[in-house]
């Protein structure tokens, strides 16, 4: 037994550590879309979180990989703005610069729809 709890303040150092590696953030590669919120449509959640389809459309003279996007934001995606303060679905407005990364599959559709991993707003 003692030599059990000699070797908890490890395990319990290891997973704070595990906790604050889990922290989700912004990812380190270059956004998949970035441009300017064009169109916001909260949908209906059984969920206390909110739900939102974004169309976000590129802006001319910024280089991204798709021209226009629509979105799927949910409790799953982060979102901040450029100082790293964490924001909420709420805080999106129509008119707004972002920056966003995609995950699970995008549909080739035009213009492309993707889960948003990932949000940054600029303005």
């Amino acid at each position: 037994m003692k030599r059990y709890l000699s070797s908890l303040p490890l395990a319990i150092l290891f997973l704070a550590g595990c906790q604050t590696q889990d922290r989700f953030q912004i990812p380190s590669t270059q956004p998949d879309m970035r441009g300017n919120i064009t169109n916001i449509k909260k949908t209906n959640s059984k969920t206390k979180e909110g739900v939102a389809v974004v169309l976000v459309e590129s802006v001319e003279g910024v280089q991204t990989g798709h021209t226009k996007a629509t979105l799927r934001i949910d409790a799953k995606t982060y979102i901040e703005n450029v100082e790293g303060a964490a924001l909420r679905l709420e805080h999106l407005r129509e008119g707004q610069l972002v920056e966003a990364w995609f995950d699970e599959q995008i549909m080739e559709s035009f213009p492309v729809e993707a889960h948003a991993a990932a949000v940054r707003v600029s303005n």
